[in-house]
């Protein structure tokens, strides 16, 4: 009897022991396929966050590569703007400063010797229009002065506007007119040279 129960408990034991190997043998297998999973799921992850962080980087570039265009296109555009500025202000300048009256009474008698015998108007700055009366009508026959309608305009800064009295045509030698002139034959010139690319 002894013999029965040290088999059954032998045969127990070793039944145990492969059960436990099978299990824990079913168990590592397991928590081998578990960690294979785990480990492609990772590296699955990990592949997706660098295409990602690429794909992003690649963006930034393409958008940072766009935005320096478009910074040094509105840089060279400005710049262009500051230099047709600079112009037009030193073509003001030097317009308003030629426009004293006495070069504008000598630039109004020749144009009334031109028109004799036609009635002028003559529109000039509130500023202007006592120093050039005293300049234009000093020594100038009376038919002369009755023929030029000298008068002040709100609108004018320097220079003048000449025209037959009732017509709505004059001749206009404004700063502003000439510097207009003055930037229409420069501005081409100036244009194709800031336009040039130097390779």
């Amino acid at each position: 009897m002894d013999v029965k129960i040290e088999n059954i408990i032998e045969k127990l034991k070793k039944e145990g022991v492969e059960k436990a190997q099978k299990d824990s043998e079913q168990i590592l297998a397991d928590a081998r396929k578990k960690a294979d999973q785990i480990i492609a799921k990772a590296q699955k992850d990990a592949d997706k966050i660098v295409d990602d962080a690429r794909k992003q980087a690649a963006s930034f570039e393409e958008s940072s590569r766009v935005a320096l265009k478009q910074a040094a296109r509105d840089g060279e555009l400005l710049l262009k703007r500051r230099i047709n500025a600079l112009f037009d202000t030193v073509f003001k300048s030097s317009t308003s400063e030629a426009l004293k009256p006495d070069f504008m009474q000598k630039l109004i008698a020749k144009l009334v010797e031109q028109w004799s015998e036609k009635d002028l108007e003559v529109s000039v700055s509130e500023a202007d229009l006592k120093p050039l009366q005293r300049l234009l009508f000093a020594g100038v026959q009376k038919k002369v002065k009755s023929g030029i309608d000298l008068k002040a305009s709100a609108d004018l800064q320097h220079g003048f506007r000449i025209g037959i009295k009732g017509d709505n045509v004059y001749y206009d030698f404004t700063d502003d007119s000439i510097v207009e002139i003055l930037r229409m034959s420069l501005h081409p010139r100036l244009k194709k040279m800031l336009d040039q690319d130097d390779g």
